[in-house]
């Protein structure tokens, strides 16, 4: 990849990626922790098709796919919590 912008989101995508996991672990987050994480998923499916478009910074594209990382772990953790929580294992 050559040296060119920022790619979309990408930041809004490691951050939104990041909180998801520490959010997915207290109790009344947890629905707002996966919907961060579904939101980091898709901004980083709509950066990955600007991708393709044209030349984006090599570093955007690594915070983008970390983002997208994290975003997936963090929503399995959400998910998992909230079933946990809905089913009254954790009561």
């Amino acid at each position: 990849m050559k040296t060119g912008g920022e790619l979309p989101l990408n930041v809004v995508t490691l951050v939104f990626g990041g909180l998801s996991i520490p959010l997915a672990f207290a109790r009344q987050l947890c629905v707002p922790a996966l919907i961060m994480g579904l939101l980091a998923i898709a901004f980083h499916m709509w950066g990955r098709g600007k991708q393709k478009q044209g030349t984006w910074s090599e570093g955007s594209v690594k915070r983008s796919r970390l983002g997208f990382k994290l975003a997936m772990a963090g929503g399995i953790c959400a998910l998992a919590m909230w079933v946990l929580w809905a089913t009254g294992v954790l009561l």
